[in-house]
C-alpha cells in the first residue's frame, strides 16, 4: 500500500472516530439530568382552540345585548340568590327568573355578579400550576395562548373580562385566599404578555369561598375562570 493510501485510510478512521465521539458526547449530555430538577421545555397541545373561546364569548355577548323581555332576563346577585330552589347537585348553576320578570326560560336568564358585573357563564381556562405555587405549567401556557387569540378577534374588540382565581378547601382560609390571588395575577400577567390589553382584564380572587362542586376539597374547585363583563 502506498503512503498516499495509508494517509487516506488514517484520515477516514480518524474522521469516523471523531464523529462517533461527538455522537456519544451528545447522547451523554442528553441523559444527564439538569441541575435543580429543571426539565427542558416541552411543547404542549392546548386543550381548547381559539375558535372555541371566541364562540363562547360571542354567543354570550349576543345574549347579553338582547332587550329584556320574554327571551332574556337579568338577575343581579350571587348564584345562590338567583337560584334559591336550585338543588345542591346542580351547584346553584341553573338560573331562574328574578321576581317580577315574568315567565322566562331558565336557560336564557343571565346571572350578573353585583361586584364585578361579570356574567356568570364562565369559561374554564384549564390552567394548571405546580403544587402550592402560582408558576404556570407548560400546558397552562398553551391554553392561555389560545385564549388570548380567541378574545383578540374583531367581534370581541373592546370586550372586558374578569379573571377569577379559586382554590379548594385544603389549607387555611387566608392561605387559600392569597394563593388564589397569586394564581389569578399570574394568568392575567401572562395574557398581557401575549398582547391582551391590561384595560380589558380585571383580576379577582375568591379563595375557597366559591366552590364549583359541593365537596370543598374536591380538586375541581382549584381553577381559574374567565367571565365576560356585562356591557
Amino acid at each position: 500500500m502506498t503512503q498516499k493510501s495509508n494517509q487516506s485510510l488514517n484520515h477516514a478512521l480518524l474522521s469516523g472516530g471523531l464523529r462517533h465521539s461527538l455522537c456519544a458526547g451528545v447522547l451523554a449530555l442528553a441523559l444527564i439530568p439538569l441541575p435543580g430538577g429543571i426539565q427542558p421545555a416541552v411543547a404542549q397541545d392546548a386543550t381548547y382552540s381559539a375558535e372555541e373561546v371566541s364562540k363562547h364569548f360571542k354567543q354570550l355577548k349576543t345574549r347579553s345585548l338582547k332587550p329584556t323581555g320574554a327571551t332574556r332576563a337579568l338577575c343581579i346577585g350571587t348564584r345562590d340568590e338567583c337560584n334559591p330552589n336550585a338543588s345542591s347537585e346542580g351547584g346553584g348553576q341553573v338560573a331562574v327568573s328574578p321576581e317580577g320578570s315574568g315567565e322566562t326560560d331558565a336557560a336564557e336568564t343571565l346571572v350578573v355578579d353585583p361586584e364585578t358585573q361579570a356574567i356568570d357563564d364562565a369559561f374554564n381556562l384549564l390552567v394548571s400550576f405546580e403544587y402550592a405555587s402560582a408558576r404556570l405549567s407548560n400546558a397552562a401556557k398553551a391554553n392561555l395562548r389560545e385564549f388570548a387569540k380567541g378574545i383578540n378577534v374583531a367581534d370581541l374588540e373592546g370586550a372586558k373580562f374578569v379573571i377569577e382565581g379559586h382554590t379548594d378547601g385544603i389549607g387555611s382560609i387566608s392561605y387559600n385566599q392569597r394563593l388564589s390571588e397569586d394564581r389569578a395575577q399570574a394568568v392575567t400577567q401572562f395574557l398581557i404578555s401575549l398582547g391582551v390589553s391590561q384595560n380589558r382584564l380585571k383580576t379577582v380572587a375568591y379563595g375557597e369561598s366559591r366552590p364549583k362542586v359541593a365537596d370543598i376539597n374536591d380538586p375541581a374547585n382549584r381553577r381559574v375562570e374567565s367571565k365576560l363583563v356585562l356591557e
